[in-house]
């Protein structure tokens, strides 16, 4: 018995395995196929082609090529290298950089206000203009699960449409228990930060860091939809705790129906599509080279997110891992102190508050100016958790008050938790020098 190792790209879950597993099984010499994370075992008998295997895979929309097989499994154990990584990284933080300094906004807060006000035409229009936001957030899924060796344009469609069904599904049930249940901050972020921990596991996965794997039992249906691992992917995506689809699914638990929960959230999702699935679509037509590339990108992209889900996820839950670090006060803003009360007052900007420095046990009044240019569905709602405060803003002038009567660091946050913000509470604000 013989014994080669082959190492496939673009495999999302144990589906793919095993349909590549069952076709390889069939070839004549092959006696079996096992799986260790992204790297096949084929054990076989007399003289194998290689070139046979390699098309085999490819037809069924899966990467491999001749530098990808070998008798010595050590030698493809590394999905990436340490320098594509670095790499990938930095290019991904210097685009978010200039973004933020040239802009002056954040991609990923690109939130238009969805109010009982919305009109069920206008939750279509919202649809389309947060598509940029999830390109920016899904468009690595996307991707992933779009991307065809053999361009195989069904995909981006399959998974384009089990987003469409998933959404309205979740619209459907949120609506329903929109009279009697209500999620807490704790448990949001909980959903948020298992969510995370997902998608982490998954992005070490894609890069061959770790075999990870969880078997989803789908509906018989799914089961003969072809491609159904791009349909599947659509089906998850919406369940992902994403800054648009929690503000939907506010609105859809405001309807308290099923029906109106279900249709404003296929309206919204419908308008998300065309750019989607442009993207899903475009990404067909690049060539194998490029397709690996995108890849690779887009998994650094997945595991970014799932960093920024994690820390947001403990937001919610009033745990900020950066609360470790001594801040430097110069750059917060400082309450002027009266008889009375102490009062901080700022602008209310796109991307977010200000971090502040006040002084305990003397009441806080702070003041927050909102325009119409900086109100977003992200940042109009304040939560101090620490203090027991959830404030809505408004265009005009907010005027949130509470004591603070212990020192130390605080979060505070959007009701997403996509925006943070720091309070210190010192005992005397005067002995802290500087400006």
């Amino acid at each position: 018995m013989k014994t080669i190792y082959v190492k496939v790209e673009g495999m999302t879950c144990d589906h793919c395995k095993s349909k590549i597993k069952n076709v390889l099984e069939k070839v004549d010499f092959i006696n079996s196929v096992t799986f260790d994370g992204h790297i096949a075992k084929v054990d076989y008998k007399g003289k194998l082609n290689k070139n046979n295997i390699i098309k085999i895979i490819q037809d069924l929309d899966y990467y491999t090529d001749l530098k990808m097989i070998s008798e010595n499994k050590k030698s493809l154990q590394r999905t990436m290298t340490f320098g594509e990584f670095s790499k990938i990284i930095g290019i991904v933080l210097l685009i978010a950089f200039v973004f933020d300094k040239l802009f002056g906004f954040n991609l990923f807060n690109m939130i238009p206000l969805i109010d009982s006000k919305t009109t069920y035409a206008m939750l279509f229009v919202t649809g389309l203009l947060t598509s940029i936001h999830c390109v920016s957030m899904c468009g690595a899924i996307n991707l992933i699960a779009s991307t065809s060796v053999s361009k195989n344009l069904k995909k981006p469609i399959l998974y384009n449409l089990g987003r469409l069904i998933s959404y309205t599904l979740l619209g459907g049930i949120v609506g329903t228990l929109g009279s009697i249940f209500e999620v807490n901050a704790f448990a949001q972020g909980l959903i948020i930060l298992i969510a995370a921990i997902f998608m982490f596991l998954m992005a070490l996965n894609m890069m061959g860091v770790l075999n990870f794997s969880v078997k989803l039992k789908m509906p018989k249906v799914v089961g003969k939809v072809k491609n159904k691992g791009a349909f599947v992917i659509g089906i998850l995506n919406g369940f992902m705790p994403c800054g648009p689809l929690q503000a939907m699914q506010v609105y859809a638990l405001s309807t308290g129906s099923f029906f109106y929960g279900a249709l404003s959230m296929f309206l919204f999702c419908l308008g998300t599509i065309p750019l989607m699935l442009f993207v899903g679509l475009i990404s067909n037509f690049l060539n194998r080279e490029n397709r690996k590339i995108i890849n690779k990108i887009s998994t650094i992209l997945i595991l970014l997110l799932s960093v920024v889900m994690l820390n947001r996820g403990l937001l919610s839950m009033g745990i900020d891992v950066s609360s470790v670090f001594q801040p430097n006060y110069d750059n917060y803003l400082r309450s002027e102190v009266s008889d009375d009360y102490q009062t901080i007052e700022f602008d209310l900007t796109y991307s977010g508050y200000k971090d502040i420095v006040v002084q305990k046990g003397k009441k806080v009044r702070m003041i927050i100016n909102v325009t119409s240019n900086s109100l977003t569905g992200c940042n109009n709602a304040i939560r101090i958790a620490a203090f027991g405060i959830t404030a809505d803003l408004h265009v005009g002038i907010n005027v949130i008050e509470f004591t603070p009567n212990k020192t130390g660091t605080f979060t505070y946050t959007c009701w997403m938790g996509m925006i943070r913000n720091t309070i210190v509470v010192v005992d005397n604000i005067e002995n802290l020098g500087g400006k």
